[in-house]
């Protein structure tokens, strides 16, 4: 199944997020904690890593977009299957 994934709160008052970079690509596997954007707040830069092993469905946001804590902000499939139903159904 394809998930999406917010953007999770690293601090206590965080409340948004920049997306600086993508490091992986739709259709590129990933490992649990492997990188996937480099993120910016108003008071730190993070990486963002994968919470599961699969595929990147999506990206939900482009980079050098801000977005709330808690908005989803990529989709990783579980496997093949599930990367090449997701892009069937939301094109790509």
């Amino acid at each position: 199944m394809a998930e999406a994934y917010p953007l999770p709160k690293w601090g206590v008052t965080m409340e948004e997020g920049t997306i600086i970079e993508w490091t992986v690509q739709p259709g590129e596997a990933v490992v649990v904690d492997q990188v996937l954007a480099q993120v910016e707040t108003d008071k730190i830069s993070v990486e963002y890593v994968s919470p599961i092993d699969g595929f990147i469905a999506a990206h939900l946001v482009e980079e050098g977009t801000t977005v709330a804590c808690g908005e989803d902000i990529v989709v990783i499939a579980t496997d093949q299957q599930d990367y090449d139903e997701y892009r069937s159904k939301h094109g790509g």
